[in-house]
């Protein structure tokens, strides 16, 4: 999309004092209604990250989930001049090549992994899940068999998931063997009830919470709204993860909102900026 169309995305109506609701629910993840401001501590940067921009205390990373299903949206996602993080569902037919075409590309790789949501198995998380009548040892080689699948990962972020995350027992035997191969956790806070955080604080793994699910809607329009109003709040927090998916609109948006945001000072950062 050209700088002219893109900008034009940026006149739309500002709503001085709403309150941001979190989107509806993408149809591949889980339903959970949270409102309020957008205001998000700030996180810790890992020690030895370098900051290549001019300083700002707004930062924001793009995670875009349910890759690997094919490699064409990948080349579009790498298009985008931001350093955009790949999470990959394993054992898909392009699980593995996505994940090393994206590294190649100086990407962050995470493994989206999947987990048993409320409904299962009506709702179905796809291959690979963690399921809750699993013993630990079934759940830890089914977890190994999962990172085996994506190369080049350096952190794991949970696809569905909203009944596992609730059982503190599960969750923290698994965050246990991720801390153990020195990889970190994104929550994707599919259930308002989800023990990653607390666990991960608890154990000292790093660790950090999904703040926007940007395109429940698939809609290019509502995806530059959502877009618009953090950026007229940047006061009001620091750090925002967003996670979006592989539509074509979901694409089209971030790559429109990319120098929005950093015309208003808002650097673009890797996920694991944002790990503390």
């Amino acid at each position: 999309m050209g700088a002219v169309a893109a900008g034009g995305y940026w006149s739309y109506h500002r709503k001085g004092g709403e309150t941001v609701k979190e989107p509806h629910k993408h149809e591949s993840e889980e339903t959970v209604h949270i409102t309020g401001t957008l205001k998000t501590p700030g996180r810790a940067k890992p020690a030895g990250s370098a900051i290549k921009q001019p300083f700002s205390r707004n930062r924001v990373a793009f995670v875009i989930d349910d890759m690997g299903y094919d490699v064409s949206v990948l080349r579009e996602i790498l298009a985008i001049d931001a350093p955009v993080t790949i999470s990959v569902l394993p054992h898909l037919p392009h699980s593995s090549e996505v994940a090393s075409q994206a590294y190649k590309a100086g990407k962050e790789v995470l493994l989206h992994l999947p987990m048993e949501p409320r409904g299962y198995p009506e709702r179905r998380p796809g291959g690979g899940a963690l399921l809750l009548n699993m013993d630990g040892h079934e759940i830890l080689n089914r977890l190994e068999e999962n990172i085996l699948s994506v190369p080049h990962i350096s952190g794991v972020n949970n696809h569905m998931g909203s009944k596992f995350m609730e059982d503190e027992e599960k969750v923290t035997l698994v965050l246990q063997d991720l801390k153990r191969r020195g990889l970190f956790f994104l929550d994707s806070l599919t259930t308002n009830d989800s023990k990653g955080l607390a666990v991960a604080e608890r154990i000292g793994l790093p660790h950090a919470g999904r703040d926007i699910f940007l395109d429940n809607d698939c809609d290019f329009e509502e995806a530059i709204h959502i877009m618009q109003r953090i950026v007229d709040r940047k006061y009001s927090w620091s750090t925002m993860i967003i996670i979006g998916h592989p539509h074509e609109s979901t694409v089209r948006a971030i790559g429109a909102a990319v120098p929005f945001l950093r015309d208003n000072n808002i650097r673009i950062v890797p996920l694991s900026d944002l790990i503390e």
